[in-house]
């Protein structure tokens, strides 16, 4: 398990939150979005996400690592956030689906999560796409005999997910 997936897990476990988004760039960084942090000031926030931090079990070098992870409330990110952005489903030749997605691999993780919360869904890892202009991430998904999952169906999930948008020619 890669820093990222460490610190979305503890994250996860301590403050609930509804998305999260890190970087590695020469360090991690990032935001949290959650309900723990509706009402509190911006010194309490950082420090609801260093205690949980604290509690992980991290290295000295690791912990290093960690630049900044901001804590957002959810009315807060609609206000400053841009949402995830589906550039396009398409129906593959033998069943299933290519997402495209215009962001980085939290961006694309995040789009795959809505997908497979779905009862008989599976998805691939994400991929960065190839010669694209800026970032681009695809990844594939299929639904079971009982539960297919068509592009409509995907399009509709992903469109009920207040943290994506569907590009209109999806």
């Amino acid at each position: 398990m890669d820093l990222k997936d460490k610190i979305i897990d503890v994250l996860g476990q301590s403050l609930e939150p509804e998305y999260v988004r890190l970087e590695d760039d020469d360090g991690i960084s990032g935001f949290v979005v959650s309900r723990a942090f509706d009402e509190m000031s911006t010194l309490d926030r950082q420090g609801k996400i260093e205690e949980a931090l604290r509690k992980a079990p991290l290295t000295p070098e690791e912990r290093r690592r960690i630049l900044m992870i901001a804590g957002l409330t959810p009315e807060e990110y609609e206000t400053v956030g841009a949402r995830i952005r589906v550039h396009r489903v398409k129906e593959m030749a033998g069943g299933g689906l290519e997402i495209l997605v215009h962001g980085v691999l939290s961006d694309a993780e995040y789009a795959r999560g809505a997908l497979n919360n779905q009862k008989g869904v599976q998805t691939t890892d994400p991929k960065p796409v190839g010669k694209a202009m800026g970032v681009l991430m695809s990844f594939r998904a299929k639904g079971d005999e009982a539960n297919p999952l068509t592009k409509e169906r995907a399009v509709r999930v992903l469109r009920k997910d207040r943290y994506i948008e569907v590009m209109p020619n999806a």
